[in-house]
């Protein structure tokens, strides 16, 4: 009988504690009982297959050099990825693209008054670590900061999210026209710089705080994992929360015949100087800076009384982009399978700051040795059911470039084809297992975490997970710029809960745009060296992962996660969890709703929400319906063209939550369950539409939201009555 994974979580709450034991050795969700064996038998040859020392090698190759988007390194390593790939017996190619990107030429700031003193200091080298006095490594900078030569006081702003400007405006300290310090975390950098303009800052510097990163919460880089003070956080400041991408060619690929706007109509290009500092440049400001004392939540970690100015500091600062029209270089790997119209997918993105060590070279290094491995299998005589194509994206660091460009060119057959993306990007930082997921693959991606060893404890990587996630709350962040990117969701009574998918990585264009069912995974641990010059070999060598175990590890999870969406005979999508969060999610919005003129006849917003209600309780009914009725199938299975229309219809749920008018005021994300949020820029927002439109308490705004999620929810009910006939039927 096939039992799918949306049947099995049902089933887990009636079953004895053993099962999870049980279900290695007889049932993988979603397989006919007669073909587990097999399965079995090919994910232990790939897990077997898998290097700590390969990895390693890899790694070490990635990190050889700087290999920033837009310049020829990165070329370089699109070219041996490539050829590593073809020689692993994959199918891979170059994609090019061309988009509109800066190279920084001058970035100066320096503090004119009450002293004058040169800031804008690079990371400092450090004896042990050759690389970290590579004069190629590029000063830092902000991409897709305009360039700008300001004069001005300052103020502090604390992370610089809307509600730090209402509490400056409460203190009576005036922003506009003054140079805004805020300090990384929180909420993205790029929003951080649309708000700093909305309020007519004439520029914005962002500094890494100790306390977020550095010395407060652990030693320091080279003794400890940490930032040190000298350290440089680069980052893009592009508005990827109104659209990510190529900013001239929104919606359509950057191929080089393609229309392009003009930079001045891009939304998504920032209009304000903008540029990070760290934390010994910072402290020199703060030094100099009078005015108010800061809120005591405010105060960061530096040694000195934080104040909000504007005091006697002046400072000046001045940028130099050199904007135009450079080559990046995605690469496609195919590794083919009988069935070519169905594609499971894994990607990460391989250019870098500097030398991204950790982000983004352990996720390649994994990602090229599940590869190897998958093609030695191959080799052996193996032919996966359906086509595995694996990505290694360039241009991810200044706005999801390489990936939005191709999800751009392929929609249509991403659409028809795709069954599923798997993104890892940081992929590891140390041993703590860490997911995102839409909530159909949720227990999918919980099965395999049971069935791969966790190189620490000997036990399940599921077991440590959830040793993790008990002591998460009790440690520091662990990459605070992305903090939050993936807030966990409620899961089933007992389970690990996911996070939810927001932005801020690869997998955005293919869930938020096209409606791809997507996973986000990594291994997390202590790393305070985020997009700077450290975040190198000999930082993952000495702390990230220095026996390569968790690469190995990362390696023989995306390993297991393609075998069985390759070779599932049932899709396992458990669309009974997703039920579970939109029920939750629409109750919240029930509860937050309270427009209305009680004296008015036109019809309430919060009169709509019944509407809303309904279609949340029907695509509950139907998906338990689904559940039930797959896992009724015969043990012998379904016809292969009943199988194949099933998993069509399975796989296209998710695009049916996709509304072709996007979410309000950025039509460019179109899912209306998730999306993220238009004030955090990384952080997954439930049901967007209508939760923003209450925020802003837009009561037309609002009616038109629900309406529009609720013919979401019907659209994605019809998807699974289809699956309800079509299981059921007689064979």
């Amino acid at each position: 009988m096939i039992i799918s994974t949306v049947s099995a979580i049902a089933a887990l709450a009636l079953l004895p504690s053993t099962f999870a034991s049980r279900r290695r050795t007889s049932h993988i969700g979603g397989f006919l009982a007669g073909h587990v064996p097999a399965e079995r038998e090919l994910e232990q040859k790939v897990e077997g297959l898998v290097d700590p020392a390969r990895a390693e090698a890899n790694l070490r190759h990635l990190t050889s050099e700087p290999h920033m988007a837009g310049t020829e390194a990165s070329r370089r390593v699109a070219q041996w990825l490539r050829d590593e790939y073809r020689s692993f017996g994959l199918d891979a190619e170059i994609v090019t693209y061309s988009v509109w990107l800066p190279l920084p030429r001058e970035v100066r700031i320096e503090l004119l008054s009450p002293v004058k003193q040169t800031l804008s200091s690079r990371d400092q080298p450090f004896d042990g670590d050759k690389q970290s006095s590579d004069p190629r490594a590029v000063v830092g900078f902000n991409a897709y900061s305009p360039s700008g030569d300001q004069t001005a006081p300052v103020v502090y702003a604390n992370y610089g999210a809307e509600e730090d400007y209402r509490a400056l405006e409460a203190l009576g300290v005036e922003v506009q026209g003054k140079i805004i310090l805020v300090r990384y975390g929180r909420i993205y950098r790029g929003v951080k710089a649309k708000l700093a303009e909305a309020h007519k800052a004439a520029g914005l510097l962002i500094y890494s705080d100790p306390q977020d990163d550095g010395y407060v919460v652990g030693d320091v880089y080279p003794r400890g994992p940490w930032r040190p003070l000298s350290a440089v956080q680069r980052g893009s400041v592009l508005y990827t929360q109104i659209y990510p991408g190529d900013p001239l060619t929104p919606g359509v690929a950057a191929t080089p015949g393609a229309s392009r706007i003009k930079p001045a109509d891009a939304e998504s290009l920032p209009h304000i100087p903008t540029a990070p500092i760290n934390a010994q440049d910072a402290s020199v400001i703060f030094a100099s800076l009078g005015g108010q004392q800061a809120p005591r939540a405010w105060q960061g970690g530096l040694p000195l009384t934080y104040h909000v100015g504007p005091g006697a500091a002046q400072l000046h600062m001045k940028l130099i982009m050199d904007y135009g029209q450079r080559p990046i270089y995605d690469v496609i790997a195919r590794l083919r399978g009988i069935d070519d119209n169905q594609w499971v997918m894994l990607g990460n993105h391989h250019d870098a700051w500097v030398f991204g060590a950790a982000d983004p070279g352990s996720g390649t290094a994994a990602m090229l040795e599940a590869g190897r491995a998958l093609g030695e299998l191959a080799r052996s005589g193996w032919k996966p059911r359906r086509t595995i194509v694996i990505c290694q994206w360039d241009a991810e660091e200044p706005g999801l470039i390489g990936s939005t460009e191709w999800v751009e060119a392929n929609l249509a057959p991403l659409e028809q084809k795709a069954v599923a993306y798997v993104n890892t990007d940081v992929g590891v930082t140390g041993p703590n297992f860490s997911a995102a997921a839409t909530p159909s693959l949720a227990e999918f991606l919980r099965d395999v975490a049971r069935d791969v060893q966790d190189p620490n404890s000997g036990g399940s990587i599921y077991d440590a997970w959830r040793g993790s996630v008990n002591r998460s709350k009790f440690e520091p962040t662990e990459k605070p710029d992305q903090a939050g990117g993936s807030v966990p969701v409620s899961g089933p009574p007992g389970e690990v809960p996911l996070g939810a998918l927001g932005a801020g990585s690869d997998f955005c264009p293919f869930f938020d745009h096209a409606g791809i069912p997507s996973i986000d995974l990594s291994f997390t641990g202590p790393y305070g060296v985020y997009h700077s010059v450290f975040d190198d070999f000999y930082w993952m060598k000495n702390f990230g992962d220095p026996s390569f175990q968790y690469e190995a590890a990362l390696a023989r999870v995306l390993g297991v996660i393609a075998l069985r969406l390759s070779e599932a005979d049932i899709l396992p999508f458990n669309y009974a969890e997703y039920a579970s969060e939109i029920t939750q999610a629409t109750d919240d919005l029930a509860a937050q709703a309270q427009f209305g003129d009680a004296n008015s006849a036109a019809e309430k917003p919060n009169d709509r929400l019944k509407v809303l209600s309904d279609a949340s309780a029907q695509f509950a009914s139907v998906a338990a319906a689904a559940a039930q009725a797959l896992g009724s199938t015969p043990s012998t299975g379904l016809t292969p063209d009943r199988e194949r229309a099933i998993n069509a219809a399975l796989v296209s749920v998710e695009q049916a939550f996709l509304s072709s008018d996007g979410v309000a005021g950025r039509p460019w994300y179109k899912h209306t369950i998730f999306a993220p949020g238009k004030n955090a820029g990384y952080t997954a927002e439930m049901v967007p539409g209508v939760s923003e439109s209450l925020e802003d308490n837009d009561p037309g705004e609002l009616t038109q939201e629900i309406d529009r999620l609720a013919s979401a929810l019907n659209r994605a009910s019809a998807r699974l009555k289809e699956v309800v006939r079509l299981a059921s039927a007689p064979k």
